[in-house]
Parts: structure tokens; C-alpha cells; sequence
């Protein structure tokens, strides 16, 4: 298969354009962003078998909903005097801290700490790249296209719908409450490090409002029950439900579902473990281009699972066409992902 370069790729693309961004964006800015399987490292860290099984029962990597369910049971055995087996293994209490504990570790070893260890050249060529896309999609919880949006806020003009709180115009967090209309977007699919829900409110970190890194602001928010929003590595049908179940997510898969015209994929597996993003493509039948960013050989065992899962949506497409008698068919190219210029 002979695969595009990028700039033949842009050369294609119409005036209003979008992106998908992977794990693969944050790889290549730096190695450090080749995260560990959270869940696996968090039982290494030594949480019960109890605890493991609130992650099964939950999703392997709903961080956000295990910690809450934990400490809404620790506070519901405290009231009604529950006391706990002599045989058991662990506490819930003692499960919590040991999984916060090991979630802050897991993110200390792999994130930087601060903007400022990315190369300002580095990161003026990333505002280049993401400059001319209307949307921009990321399944990546990590703070890296934050920074860079923040950094070249001038020139990216992008939003991502998180405003001062109405009712704490002071605070130094940002509230999700505006939907971000016919404005360029940045939009987290999985949630990030820096969201998270608090008294019913998607939140958003903030340095500015603060004078405090992110990562500072993290490790803070876990000890105090901010608990960041995303949703990593797990069962497909897990994932969407917790997108479906929290508004700022579901918000971001709905505006996937309502782009038009061409979306270009990097860094992007599209493994059958997001087969609600894969859905959402395929079910937009007013987008019509999809450029897919390939690494390495076309032969090799990744990239032939891209190629299924990408013939999966295109049929998915066409029976939606036979069906609605609407809509566009869904172009798919290739494209070498070695010939984007991101970082250098």
C-alpha cells in the first residue's frame, strides 16, 4: 500500500477541517508519555482483591468512579456502624488512600511536570500543526495539548466551553457550562488529568487562577476528593457508559458525531476498545473524509488491526446509507505518520 505524506494529505483537505488526536501526539513530543497500564500499576501498589473487584465490576480504569464509590461506602459503614469481617484483607479506607497513593505515583513517573520541559521550538511547531483544524479531538488524558493550547492560545484561538463559576466567580477553578457553538474547540473524549467533578460540576484546573501547576493541582485535588475525569484502557461497553453518564463527556462524542466534512486521524489506534469513537464516525454520515495516520509498515500486526477496524466503519456507513437513503460515503487514505510535522 503506498501511503500519503502529510502535506499531500493537506493539500486535500477543505477549509474547515478537524482532528483526532492519539496517545501517539504525546509519544512523539516525548517518550515519557508511554503510559503504564494504570490499573495493572495500581494493584502492583497492593490494593485488596475487594478493591480489584470494584474495578472489574466498574471498569478497569474508571479511577473516577471507583474512588467515589469507595468513599461513599467507607461513609455509609461509618453511619450505620458496620464493622468489618476479622478476616478481611483490607479496608475500604485503607484500599482508597493506597489506590490515590499510587495514582499520583503512577503520574509523577509518567508526565512531565511542567510546560516548561518541552523545547519552545517543540512546542511553536505543535501550534503550527493544530493551527488550521476547527475541532480538535484528543482520547489523551494528559496535560500536553492543554499546555500547547495555552501556550499558543493567540494563535490557536481555541475554547473548550470551561468558564469562571457563576456562583464562585472567584474560585480558582473553571466550571464546564458553555456549549461551544460555531467556535474552534478543544475537545478531551476521555476527560484529562485537570477535569474533574466536584458538588455536581464538570471542573477544570487552573494555573492561572491559582499560581500553582496543574500537577500540583492534581495531586491536591486526590487528596482532598477531586478526582480527575478520564476514562482509560477497558471494556467498550464500560467506557461508553461513562461517557453517557457524564455531561461534558457525552458532549464531546456528540460534537464527534456532528462535524463535517473531513476528520484526519493521528497517533490514533482505533482499536475496537473505542468502538464508541469508531461508531461515531461511521453514524456521522455528514463527514466524508477520513485520513488515517499510519507508523511503521502497512504490514505490520498494528496497522493490519487498523485496517479491519477502519473497514468495519465503512460498513457500518454503508448499511447506514441503505437504510436512511442519506448521507455521504465515507473516503478512507493513508497517510505516513513519520511525514507530520508535530514537533519537529
Amino acid at each position: 500500500m503506498n501511503l500519503l505524506t502529510y502535506n499531500e494529505v493537506f493539500e486535500k483537505l477543505p477549509q474547515t477541517k478537524h482532528l483526532l488526536l492519539g496517545n501517539g501526539f504525546s509519544i512523539a513530543c516525548d517518550p515519557v508519555f508511554s503510559y503504564p497500564n494504570l490499573f495493572e500499576y495500581v494493584k502492583k501498589a497492593g490494593i485488596s482483591q475487594n478493591a480489584i473487584k470494584v474495578f472489574e465490576y466498574l471498569g478497569t480504569n474508571n479511577f473516577e468512579g471507583v474512588m467515589h464509590l469507595l468513599e461513599n461506602s467507607e461513609w455509609v459503614r461509618n453511619r450505620y456502624g458496620l464493622q468489618y469481617q476479622k478476616d478481611a484483607k483490607g479496608s475500604i479506607k485503607r484500599d482508597l488512600q493506597a489506590i490515590k497513593n499510587s495514582l499520583v505515583k503512577a503520574i509523577a513517573e509518567s508526565h512531565l511536570a511542567h510546560p516548561g520541559k518541552i523545547e519552545d521550538k517543540k512546542k511553536n511547531k505543535c501550534v503550527k500543526f493544530l493551527e488550521p483544524y476547527h475541532n480538535i479531538f484528543t482520547t489523551n488524558y494528559d496535560l500536553l495539548l492543554y499546555w500547547i493550547a495555552m501556550y499558543g492560545n493567540a494563535t490557536l484561538e481555541e475554547h473548550d466551553g470551561f468558564r469562571c463559576s457563576i456562583q464562585e466567580p472567584e474560585a480558582e477553578y473553571l466550571v464546564f457550562h458553555e456549549r461551544l457553538g460555531s467556535h474552534k474547540g478543544i475537545l478531551f473524549l476521555h476527560g484529562a488529568l485537570h477535569i474533574y467533578v466536584q458538588e455536581g460540576e464538570v471542573r477544570k484546573h487552573s494555573w492561572i487562577r491559582s499560581n500553582k501547576t496543574l500537577m500540583e493541582l492534581i495531586k491536591e485535588g486526590l487528596e482532598s476528593g477531586q478526582y480527575p475525569l478520564f476514562v482509560a484502557e477497558g471494556k467498550p461497553e464500560k467506557k461508553l457508559e461513562q461517557i453517557q453518564n457524564n455531561g461534558y463527556l457525552f458532549y464531546c462524542l456528540g460534537k464527534l458525531e456532528r462535524i463535517q466534512q473531513s476528520l484526519v486521524v493521528y497517533g490514533f489506534s482505533l482499536g475496537q476498545s473505542d468502538a464508541h469513537i469508531l461508531n461515531a464516525i461511521s453514524d456521522n454520515l455528514m463527514l466524508e473524509h477520513l485520513y488515517v495516520s499510519i507508523h511503521g509498515k502497512p504490514s505490520t500486526y498494528h496497522n493490519k488491526q487498523i485496517y479491519q477496524s477502519v473497514s468495519k466503519i465503512q460498513m457500518r456507513r454503508k448499511r447506514w446509507l441503505e437504510k436512511t437513503r442519506s448521507g455521504k460515503e465515507l473516503f478512507v487514505h493513508y497517510f505516513d505518520s513519520s511525514t507530520v510535522p508535530v514537533w519537529s
